[in-house]
Order: C-alpha cells, then structure tokens, then sequence
C-alpha cells in the first residue's frame, strides 16, 4: 500500500475550501509521519509562539476574566441549593449557576485552611486567570468568602465557562450524538492542543492534569474541551497523587506504580511529568477507536494487547477493535496511524512515550489522510493548527 509523508506548505492568505491548519500530503513508501532531527528542534522552537498565538485564539468569545461578588454568585445558584449542586468531591463542590445576563456557568467550591488570607492566593489567581483557551473550560473568574472574625479566607470560589452538550464518553459509548471517525479524529486533537496549551501555554506549565475521557466535554459545535486540569491551588494535592505512582486518569500506570513517597523522588519525578498526561491521552484515545468503556487497569492491558496485535494485522482483521459505529467510516491508513500513536502514548517507558506535538503531528497526518480518501474538502475551524507560525514570546508568570 501507498503511504504518505507530510509536507509542510505556506499559510495561505484566504481559503474557502480548505483550513490552513491541516498539512499538505504527497505519497511515498512511509506509512507513517516522521520528522527529520532538524524539523525536531525547529518545531520545538515554534512551539511557544504558536501556543501564545492559539491563546489570543482561544480568548474569542469568552467573557473577561473579573472577580465576582459573593452575592452574584448566590443569586446565581438560587443561595447554593441543592438543585443547583453538580456534583462534589475531595476538593468541595460544583454548582451550576445562571448570572444576571442569562449566561450559565459552573461554580466550583474550595473548602481553604482558616488561617490563610487572600494575598496568599494572589499568584494562583493571576495563573488561573490565563487558563483560558478554546480547548479548556475556561476560567471567568473567582470570588473570596471571608471568616469574619480575622477576615481569613474560608472559601474560594471559581467560576468557569458551562459547557452542554455532555462528556466525550457520553458521544461515543454511551447514547447521545455518535461522532464520527474524522469528528473522533478532529475531538482527540482538540484534547492534545489542550495538554499541549496546559504544558506550555503559560510558565509554569500544569502536568498530570487528571486526565479522563468524562473530564472531557464537547460544546454545542463539537469543540472537545478538558474540563478538570491540574489548578495551581490543588497542587500538593497533584504531587501526592504522582509521587503515590498513579496516573491522573485513576488507572495505575506500569512504569511508576509503588513509588516510595520520598521529598527526594519528586525532583527526579517532575523530569516525567509530560508524560503522565500523555499517558492519559493514550487511554482516551484508545476508547475513542473503540467505543468501549475503559474502567479498570485489567480492561487496558487487556485492549492493549489487543491493539498491539491487531496493528501488525491486514486491514480487516485491524478492525476488529474498532467501534462498529465507525468502522466502515475510517480509511486503513488513518485508522492505522491513530492506532500507532495511541499505542505509543501508552508505552510502559515514559521516555518512549511520544511528545505532545508529536501526538498533534500524527493525529493531524491520520485527518488528512482521511480527508483525501473521502474524496471531499470538508474542513472546519478546529482542524489543528500549524506549528509553522512565526514564534513569539509565551506568557510569563512572576
């Protein structure tokens, strides 16, 4: 079979038909796409300045950020009740809300320490205030509740976009809007773009950001965007989770279980932290080709395995693990790619797992490829953008 390897072309100045942001293909002999060496430590390069670019992207048609009275917020929720209650957790709960304009938003609760005061908040607010992009749910602003007796912080709210139209899961192996194989395709890009913005869009970047395809919600246009990332303000939280040696998703990862919680092995640990939501991703990913749902570290071996096996098979017996849904929708060679990146994404090595734009790379390769075999110029406006970009500076956190 003809494979095919990516070329970069110029942006061009307007299109109809096309969306700058896919690659241009050509065939040759190599089914998959690979960069040189060079091309490694120039889009590493570019990076920064494309994700500071895709931030004032991102920013379009989300609210300023601002600071929001404790009287809003009730009017909102009808006084916290609990038919407004979402859910709740470890960390507090999450209410649904509706401001004075109509828009809804989601309110999350921060149960904090009586002895701390606002100030000492000022730096995660600052970096929650960036985190706000086309792929996140994005932060709209926070809000203090004080002691009254030492005007300590008792509470800390945060309030973020609200996003309708259910959880990545629930739009593939669950009944509700079947996606289609190139919507699974544009979805899990959208996800990566999302890590990619978490790991570099700001400095510091945010790692094992939990990482779970129901922490992954799709807007009323299919946008995919994560949900529940890794906020500055749980991060001893985080650390605890990670030096305990388990990924973000809550599936213990091969490579890291039983790691003794040592001051020593956190330094060591953060040189991986890239890694964990890569690892996360392949999980995601892997549930995305197969419509099933993955609950147990048993069940991932087990599709593991399976997708192991099945790559280095014929194309029909390749897709026998893929969901029915889709299986006749998708071309042998994108339905190959994907594979070949999701099993990457879940190698038991974190060294050998791929990095995030590679992951973009690839998904990207796999869309066009299926793009060409439909035989139509169908595009949308979240097909992923080039690395190609000239570079800027990236925001920078004191």
């Amino acid at each position: 079979m003809v494979g095919f390897v990516a070329t970069r072309l110029p942006l061009p100045a307007t299109s109809s038909s096309a969306s700058p942001d896919l690659l241009a293909f050509s065939p040759s002999n190599s089914p998959v796409m690979e960069r040189e060496p060079g091309e490694v430590e120039e889009g590493f390069s570019v990076a920064l300045g494309y994700i500071y670019q895709t931030m004032k992207l991102g920013t379009l048609g989300i609210p300023s950020y601002r600071s929001f009275s404790l009287e809003e917020l009730e009017a909102a929720t009808n006084n916290f009740e609990t038919s407004s209650l979402m859910g709740k957790g470890s960390h507090g709960q999450l209410y649904r809300g509706k401001l004075k304009d109509g828009s809804l938003v989601a309110i999350r609760c921060l149960k904090l320490k009586k002895s701390q005061n606002s100030q000492n908040f000022n730096h995660h607010i600052e970096l929650i205030s960036k985190l706000r992009y086309h792929h996140l749910v994005s932060a709209l602003g926070h809000c203090f509740e004080y002691h009254p007796d030492d005007s300590s912080v008792s509470r800390l709210f945060l309030i973020f976009e609200y996003v309708t139209n259910g959880t990545l899961r629930s739009n593939i192996s669950v009944e509700g809007h079947m996606l289609t194989w190139m919507q699974r395709i544009s979805t899990a890009i959208g996800v990566a773009k999302g890590i990619q913005f978490l790991h570099g869009g700001i400095i510091p970047g945010l790692f094992a950001n939990d990482l779970k395809i129901t922490n992954i919600l799709l807007d009323q246009n299919l946008i995919a965007k994560i949900s529940s990332y890794n906020l500055p303000v749980l991060a001893e939280n985080m650390k605890a989770m990670v030096l305990a040696g388990s990924s973000s998703s809550g599936l213990n990862e091969p490579g890291e279980r039983h790691v003794n919680v040592q001051h020593s092995l956190w330094t060591k640990l953060t040189k991986h932290l890239d890694t964990i939501d890569i690892y996360d991703f392949g999980v995601i990913l892997l549930e995305i080709v197969s419509g099933r749902p993955i609950i147990s570290t048993n069940e991932l071996d087990i599709m593991k395995d399976e997708l192991q096996e099945n790559i280095v098979a014929d194309g029909t017996a390749r897709r026998s693990i893929v969901d029915p849904v889709v299986s006749r929708q998708c071309c042998d060679e994108s339905l190959k790619v994907v594979m070949e990146i999701c099993l990457r994404c879940l190698s038991e090595e974190p060294t050998q797992r791929p990095s995030v734009e590679d992951v973009l790379w690839n998904l990207q390769f796999a869309a066009q490829v299926q793009e060409s075999w439909r035989g139509d110029s169908q595009s949308s406006e979240e097909s992923p953008l080039s690395l190609s970009q000239p570079p800027q500076s990236p925001i920078i956190l004191n």
